[in-house]
């Protein structure tokens, strides 16, 4: 029966050529859209063999029962058919897509810097989530209380957590803690996305109270206030309505990069528009006012608890003097009441901006800007300690 199949189609070059294409693009985009394999996800056993089934499949698809006049006659016939080319075209298409599929799946699990990526969100599944203790933060699991431990609350939102950075020791906690050493406990309360009406009650919710508490405030911090609003930085991207071509560039890499980061993200007005969006909310008193409330409300918080409260600003490191406004507000505020403050606007500035960056579509800090922080930060926990201990 099979060899009466594949004879019946040996005769039919055209519609054979045609399986075979679909027969592709069932198995690979059954595999890649059901279980999204990628860097960092190890394959399991189904799937290796479900990969070398197919390839055994296609392999006999593609030679079983041919013999060399069957393959001179088909190719006699496509080369009198004015389908082959549309075939052609279609097939090379086909490889180019699935090649760059892979590629961006293989090589390219990383960040962008508006978490609107496929790759984004699989960036969290494999190293951001994947590295989560049992409180749900990007963290070891907090040592027990003792006498003598200093615990150390590191609070803030994506930049606090290493957005983009693989390993977990490479955030700036992890580097304080290994500096400071035995008896001292840096843990993480920072969450993708949280903004400063969050962190209070998260801080308060935590399960064991910090001697010390860094909050590390970045500008996007005032966000909450302007969702859904005329003034959303996120309105400065187009998002697809239509809901197939949604699920198309959602579920594959390849649309969803050209969609996103090569047409949106290397935009300069769109992202000139974002950075200005987020400095004009400073601007605006009502917006400001709220804000400069919610910032005081944490220090006041951590004062009446005699919590040493210690601030490290973010600038927008792509634009570090387009952002200086808000920086400077949101510092004065602490600054008043005698509150440690890490500005890294002079520190990043003495760099160029793609040592600073997690990669060219992500102004989040890299690797080495994390350690500049830790840098910074260091010596003024280190005075806290000692204030403490006095």
């Amino acid at each position: 029966m099979l060899a009466r199949f594949f004879a019946a189609l040996h005769q039919r070059p055209l519609l054979y050529w045609l399986l075979i294409l679909l027969y592709i693009i069932i198995w690979q985009g059954w595999w890649l859209v059901n279980y999204q394999p990628t860097y960092g996800r190890p394959l399991e056993l189904w799937e290796i063999s479900y990969v070398m089934g197919g390839f055994v499949l296609l392999l006999v698809l593609l030679t079983a029962g041919w013999t060399t006049e069957q393959a001179r006659a088909a190719g006699a016939n496509l080369g009198k058919s004015k389908w082959t080319g549309i075939l052609i075209t279609l097939t090379t298409l086909l490889f180019i897509f699935l090649a760059g599929e892979w590629y961006l799946r293989l090589f390219n699990i990383t960040t962008d810097g508006y978490g609107l990526t496929a790759m984004n969100y699989w960036w969290y599944q494999n190293f951001g989530l994947a590295q989560d203790n049992s409180l749900g933060y990007r963290d070891d699991e907090p040592q027990p209380d003792s006498p003598d431990l200093v615990r150390i609350a590191v609070l803030g939102d994506s930049f606090a957590m290493g957005h983009g950075i693989n390993s977990l020791d490479d955030i700036f906690a992890q580097i304080l803690e290994r500096r400071l050493g035995a008896g001292y406990d840096v843990n993480l309360i920072a969450d993708s996305g949280r903004d400063l009406d969050l962190h209070l009650p998260f801080l308060q919710q935590y399960p064991f109270q910090p001697n010390i508490v860094v909050y590390s405030y970045y500008m996007n911090d005032i966000d909450y206030l302007l969702t859904n609003t005329e003034q959303d930085p996120d309105a400065n991207f187009t998002f697809i309505q239509d809901p197939n071509l949604h699920w198309f560039v959602t579920e594959f890499f390849l649309p969803n990069y050209i969609y996103y980061n090569i047409l949106q993200f290397t935009s300069q007005q769109r992202a000139e528009g974002f950075v200005n969006d987020l400095t004009a909310a400073y601007e605006n008193p009502q917006y400001w006012d709220e804000q400069q409330f919610r910032l005081n409300q944490l220090a006041d918080w951590c004062a009446e608890r005699n919590i040493e409260l210690i601030v490290l600003v973010w600038p927008y490191i792509t634009a570090i003097d387009q952002s200086q406004s808000a920086v400077t507000r949101v510092s004065q505020v602490f600054r008043v009441r005698g509150v440690p403050l890490v500005d890294m606007s002079p520190i990043l500035r003495e760099y160029p901006v793609r040592q600073l960056i997690v990669n060219g579509f992500d102004a989040h800090p890299s690797i080495f800007a994390h350690q500049l922080a830790a840098d910074a930060l260091e010596p003024v926990v280190r005075e806290a300690i000692a204030r403490l201990g006095n």
